[in-house]
């Protein structure tokens, strides 16, 4: 596995790591607490290669949007929507937020009160979920691997949270795209004066069998390593 996944970074030119989110039942004996907030927590991970977790009472992450979206505290309807209007100034009115609640997937109630492991992949691991640091190019060619065996419609939202990022396709069974939220990619912290994401790159995740699926076939497609019988066009110098 650690090999495919390496020839596939390769072929899409993937230079940080890819990581799996977990939700476990047992306090991680592997991985290491943090005090982030779940998005630069998901940054660590990306960037050093660590193995990092969080729950809801003992290890507390920082960020109370994420609280609220992967249900790590009793934060209410009101309260989120106090916060995005009179704030955050995202939304005019208690209506339109309204609505960008309502629309957006739910984290399951089945994994509430586990523990949230974000991890490079290792050989043996399955993952609820894939997370793949990308730019545009990269997210269209991973986007064709997985639909090359069956169709299927991405919906983008707006003004969506990183952090459903961590269980959106557990949702709506579809990958997801996440083009990192203004507050997370502005306002959560700075490293040597650089903001923690690069301003070109994006979050995609899926299934764990959605990622297998496209590994099994990065050969079999022109998304992939397939080179079809085509010429590239000349055009005149630009």
């Amino acid at each position: 596995m650690i090999n495919t996944i390496k020839k596939f970074k390769k072929t899409i030119g993937i230079k940080t790591e890819i990581l799996g989110i977990f939700y476990s039942s047992k306090l991680p004996s592997t991985a290491k607490n943090f005090r982030d907030t779940a998005c630069t927590a998901l940054a660590r991970s990306f960037f050093t290669k660590e193995a990092v977790f969080f729950n809801a009472k003992k290890y507390p992450q920082l960020c109370s949007g994420a609280s609220y979206f992967l249900k790590l505290a009793p934060i209410s309807d009101k309260e989120t929507i106090d916060v995005y209007i009179n704030k955050e100034k995202v939304f005019e009115n208690k209506n339109i937020c309204k609505k960008f609640l309502k629309n957006l997937p739910k984290f399951p109630e089945s994994l509430k009160n586990k523990f949230i492991v974000i991890k490079p992949i290792g050989d043996k691991d399955k993952p609820s979920v894939v997370v793949l640091l990308v730019d545009p190019a990269q997210a269209g060619r991973i986007l064709g691997l997985i639909n090359r065996d069956k169709y299927e419609k991405t919906e983008i939202l707006p003004s969506q949270p990183t952090c459903l990022a961590f269980f959106a396709p557990l949702v709506t069974k579809k990958p997801h795209i996440n083009f990192l939220d203004y507050y997370d990619r502005y306002y959560q912290g700075r490293v040597n004066g650089k903001n923690i994401w690069p301003e070109d790159k994006m979050l995609l995740s899926m299934s764990y069998k959605d990622f297998t699926n496209i590994l099994k076939d990065i050969e079999k497609s022109p998304h992939g390593l397939f080179k079809p019988d085509l010429t590239p066009q000349r055009i005149t110098k630009m």
